[in-house]
């Protein structure tokens, strides 16, 4: 093929992927318009609505009474808040809007955000790519399919705050990469195993700038809400979590569907961690010195463990993408095109097909712990057969 029809033929592979993105975003867009009562904006709304009026935020009553009062009434009886309140303070001036004005505005700031993904994801992607290389990679990964499933959601915020994470790692300031990394507690399931990792590569200031960011999340939500109300929250969430484990994507969720039960979800959530603290400390050499990759495994092993887990979780998989790209960035290409293809395939027409997104997420760990046997020079770079020393005797005699 020459170079011309090659370069023609990428272009239109991106057309098409861009197309079917376009596709599903309408999708999701039109079902939040069309359905309000049953769009995420519901439980983000709820809570702020009980914030502004002091009631019970982690009550299910005056989660039913608040949705009744903005004239809403779910299909399966309530969509509940479980987030931390600070989500719900931050989610108030949207919410406080009537919900069709709500949901639309909401979906502006959810494409600013995407948009702001997409880019963030292009620059950080390896220099030396071409760039339809570069724009072909950030829409797959940033842009994929997976988690344009459910439009209306927190997933790119968490994939900005994930990829300002990685910069500022690359950049050296590890305490404000840790805060960063923070600001994923609005979804704390994505990176639950991430800290495991990073302690034992041993990056503790970033662990005491997650600490610090953690700090003024339970600061915040005390503030807000008290001790009180603040206590109710675990058991809340627990419950609510055990009513959903089986519609989760992730392992625990399947566990769950076999048994019948959703706490099987929350036991095998269990092992996989104790698993994955285990391989944090066999690997503790390896990870010491290369912290992206410490955080690309530890969030590609919480989506895989997490006890609840949705379809458009999988989007901070970019992370991953990007920190393996240098490498083995086609590999990782065509693992965020197959979870686009699953997801794509499981949404429309055969549900059963989503089963296979942990096991296609599996993939991309195998990709990260391969990544790291990779040479690095002492600056954690990548080393090319070029870089290597040469012997003593292949050195040119100096000119007399």
């Amino acid at each position: 093929m020459s170079w011309r029809s090659g370069r023609l033929l990428g272009v239109l592979c991106i057309a098409l992927y861009a197309a079917i993105a376009v596709a599903f975003i309408a999708r999701s867009v039109n079902g939040a318009l069309s359905m309000p009562a049953n769009s995420d904006w519901v439980a983000f709304a709820v809570g702020a609505h009980l914030l502004r009026s002091g009631g019970c935020l982690y009550c299910v009553g005056s989660q039913i009474a608040a949705t009744h009062s903005m004239g809403l009434a779910p299909g399966d009886g309530i969509n509940p808040f479980v987030s931390l309140p600070p989500v719900g303070f931050i989610f108030e001036p949207l919410a406080m809007l009537p919900p069709l004005e709500g949901i639309a505005a909401t979906l502006a700031v959810c494409s600013a955000t995407f948009a702001g993904a997409v880019a963030l994801t292009w620059r950080l992607l390896p220099a030396g790519w071409s760039q339809l290389h570069r724009v072909g990679g950030a829409l797959v990964s940033a842009g994929s399919v997976v988690g344009l499933v459910a439009f209306l959601q927190w997933q790119w915020v968490m994939v900005l705050a994930l990829l300002i994470t990685l910069a500022l790692q690359r950049r050296g300031r590890c305490v404000w990469a840790g805060i960063a990394l923070s600001l994923l507690l609005v979804e704390p399931q994505v990176i639950w195993l991430a800290l495991p990792m990073l302690l034992a590569a041993r990056e503790w200031r970033t662990v005491t700038g997650f600490m610090l960011g953690a700090s003024g999340w339970l600061a915040a939500s005390l503030m807000l809400v008290g001790p009180s109300q603040l206590a109710r929250w675990p058991g809340f969430l627990l419950q609510t979590h055990l009513n959903d484990a089986f519609r989760g994507v992730g392992l625990p969720a399947l566990a769950a569907s076999i048994a019948n039960s959703g706490a099987a979800a929350f036991w095998t959530s269990a092992v996989l961690a104790a698993a994955a603290c285990a391989l944090a400390y066999v690997l503790r050499r390896k990870l010491r010195g290369h912290p992206s990759h410490a955080l690309a495994l530890g969030v590609v092993l919480s989506l895989v463990a997490a006890p609840h887990i949705y379809a458009q979780d999988l989007a901070v998989l970019a992370l991953p993408c990007i920190v393996v790209a240098a490498r083995r960035g086609d590999v990782a290409l065509l693992i965020m095109i197959a979870l686009s293809a699953i997801s794509a395939i499981g949404f429309l027409a055969a549900p059963e097909m989503l089963r296979l997104l942990p096991e296609t997420t599996l993939l991309m760990a195998a990709l990260v712990l391969d990544d790291l046997r990779a040479p690095f020079d002492r600056q954690g770079r990548y080393r090319v057969a070029g870089d290597a020393p040469l012997p003593t005797a292949a050195l040119p005699l100096p000119l007399r």
